[in-house]
């Protein structure tokens, strides 16, 4: 007759995680707050563009400026963004 498969003596469940702990990668928090800043930028060319559209022409070298500075960092903002994403794939790829 055959004897059933008992369990695996002195195996138990795994103890002693309490807690995860949420790390935050280095350089997420400068990269959020340059984000904010542009953000701010954003709004304070809008402004300008606003006032300059009302009929204050004195603001429009400013308003011309800012455009072309938030353009700018919008441009460079998409770039470093492009060369995280080729990063991560790169590194998909090599995990694999």
């Amino acid at each position: 007759m055959i004897d059933k498969v008992g369990g695996i003596g002195g195996a138990s469940g795994i103890t002693g995680i309490t807690k995860t702990t949420k790390k935050t990668l280095p350089g997420a928090k400068d990269f959020a707050k340059i984000l904010d800043e542009l953000q701010q930028f954003e709004e304070q060319t809008n402004s300008v563009m606003k006032e300059v559209a009302a009929g204050n022409l004195d603001k429009l070298p400013d308003a011309i400026t800012m455009a072309s500075q938030l353009d700018l960092a919008v441009q460079m903002i998409i770039q470093v963004r492009n060369r995280l994403m080729e990063g991560f794939q790169e590194f998909m790829r090599i995990a694999m």
